[in-house]
């Protein structure tokens, strides 16, 4: 038996039209799942493409605004722009370059830089009140997972050519009667890193947002005020400034595995 949620908390957290026959789950679902918003339908976006526009517009006027206008000054960047700087050099730097080397690191950060600050503001757009996260959803973190893919298959095959990228499947050394066994691995394992990069910043962005729901739940299950004060309140702040963080570091680790895997491709030293 499903338990029912209180008309308040409802009207607080769904649709209206739904109220009376929604319960917790139900409630938990319309939040992390990527409905249309009411009114919106016949504009066929939903929740996750209208937050990726609104991150790409975002992107595009902050990032624009920001560095235009110290190059327009020809001075030393402030404020904003030398924040964003900071985050420029350190993937520049610490990410592409380190893992990918001083040729393919400078190559690749343009896309390492617009990877990292769409997905780390996909992130934060979701932790606004009525927003969604639209790194929550698998068809959005699968369509970066499969550029990761796409990036990884198409250096190895530039670089080191059809069978260089074949060859360094095999160690040296190996025997040759474990060289199709091992190319069948390797060859899995190639699509299985974009499959688990996929499934953990999908898994963590929903993560955070359920738990959030549950613990603001407890004051209507237990019907008790003190609960609220003493408990649902202070965790669901607890668990939201916790999201923060965690919106930065899924960010990070996207781009910082994305670099790592086209670098082990593309890498000399690998």
């Amino acid at each position: 038996m499903m338990l029912q949620l209180p008309k308040a908390f409802l009207l607080l957290t769904a649709r209206a039209d739904h109220v009376e026959e929604q319960s917790l789950s139900d409630v938990m679902i319309h939040h992390v799942a990527n409905h249309y918003y009411q009114g919106m339908e016949s504009w066929a976006f939903s929740k996750g493409v209208l937050m990726m526009l609104i991150a790409a517009v975002i992107l595009m006027a902050t990032l624009g605004w920001a560095f235009r206008k110290s190059q327009l000054n020809g001075r030393a960047p402030k404020g904003i722009a030398n924040a964003l700087e900071f985050f420029v050099l350190f993937i520049r730097n610490d990410i592409a370059i380190a893992h990918m080397g001083e040729r393919f690191g400078r190559m690749f950060t343009p896309y390492l830089l617009t990877l990292f600050f769409f997905v780390l503001t996909c992130n934060l757009l979701g932790l606004v009140p009525g927003a969604y996260t639209a790194t929550s959803n698998v068809n959005m973190t699968g369509s970066l997972a499969f550029c990761t893919l796409v990036l990884i298959i198409g250096s190895g095959l530039i670089v080191q050519g059809p069978v260089g990228y074949i060859k360094h499947m095999i160690p040296p050394g190996t025997p040759m009667a474990l060289a199709p066994l091992l190319i069948l691995i390797e060859t899995i394992s190639t699509f299985v890193k974009p499959i688990a990069l996929m499934i953990r910043l999908g898994a963590n962005m929903t993560a955070g947002h359920i738990v959030i729901l549950s613990m603001i739940s407890f004051i209507f299950i237990f019907k008790s005020f003190l609960v609220g004060i003493f408990f649902s309140v202070p965790l669901a702040v607890a668990i939201y400034l916790l999201e923060i963080i965690v919106a930065f570091i899924q960010a990070y680790v996207f781009t910082l595995l994305t670099a790592l895997f086209v670098g082990m491709v593309t890498h000399s030293s690998h």
